[in-house]
Formats: C-alpha cells, structure tokens, sequence
C-alpha cells in the first residue's frame, strides 16, 4: 500500500471512531433532565384606539348591463358575450 492509501484509510478509520463516540455519548445522555426556567414577566398597559369611518357615496347608471338579482333566472337569446 502507497503513503496515500494508508492516509486516507486512516482518516476513515478516525471518522468511524468519532462517529461511534459521538452515538455513545448521545445514547448514554440523561434525557430524563428537566430544566425548568421561571420568567418574571410585568402587565404592560395596553391602550386601544378604534376610529369609526362612514362613507355614503352614490352610484349613477352609466351604461352596460346590471347585474341579476339573487334568485332571478335568465332566458337565453341575449345578445353580447363572447
């Protein structure tokens, strides 16, 4: 075997060891820790500003064709569309 090969079956042998340490202690974590943290939190004052707008605004007819009213039906042989 070469210089190079040696090095790099090395760094794989090395990357497996750090794998398996790193799964060992993972595994052996205590996971039943509990940490409890307390935050002291203060009321803030909360003011709320509502503002009421009305518009009134009146529409003429300027052409075209009114839309139909809920409920009504439509006979066919208009004219117009696509």
């Amino acid at each position: 075997m070469d210089a190079r090969t040696r090095r790099i079956v090395g760094l794989l042998i090395a990357l497996v060891i750090g794998l398996g340490l790193a799964v060992l202690i993972i595994a052996g974590d205590n996971s039943n820790d509990t940490n409890t943290v307390t935050v002291t939190t203060t009321p803030t004052r909360s003011t709320t500003t509502t503002e009421s707008t009305t518009r009134s605004t009146t529409t003429g007819t300027t052409g075209g064709t009114p839309a139909p009213s809920p409920g009504s039906t439509t006979s066919p042989g208009g004219s117009g569309g696509l």
